[in-house]
C-alpha cells in the first residue's frame, strides 16, 4: 500500500510541475503576442500617419511648454452625469 501512495504522490508532483511550466510558457507566449499585435500595430499606424504622441524637441524660443485644454465649452451638468 505504501508503494502505491508513493507512486501517486510522485505522479501528482510531476503533473503539478508540468502544469506550472506549461502555464509559464503560455503566459509568456500570449503576453508577447498581445504586446506585439497591440502596441506594435498602434506604433506602425502612428508611424505611417505621422502622429507624434510626445514632442521631445527643445524649443529655446518658447516661454512655456504648457498646452491649453480646449474643454471650456463643457457644461457643468455634464460633470454630474458622467455615467
Amino acid at each position: 500500500m505504501v508503494a502505491g501512495t508513493h507512486f501517486f504522490e510522485g505522479f501528482k508532483r510531476g503533473l503539478t510541475d508540468f502544469s506550472e511550466n506549461i502555464g509559464i510558457f503560455l503566459n509568456l507566449f500570449l503576453l508577447t503576442l498581445v504586446y506585439f499585435l497591440g502596441v506594435g500595430s498602434v506604433f506602425l499606424i502612428a508611424k505611417i500617419l505621422g502622429k507624434r504622441f510626445l514632442s521631445l524637441g527643445i524649443d529655446k524660443d518658447a516661454k512655456t511648454y504648457w498646452e491649453e485644454c480646449s474643454k471650456a465649452s463643457e457644461n457643468k451638468d455634464n460633470f454630474y452625469r458622467q455615467f
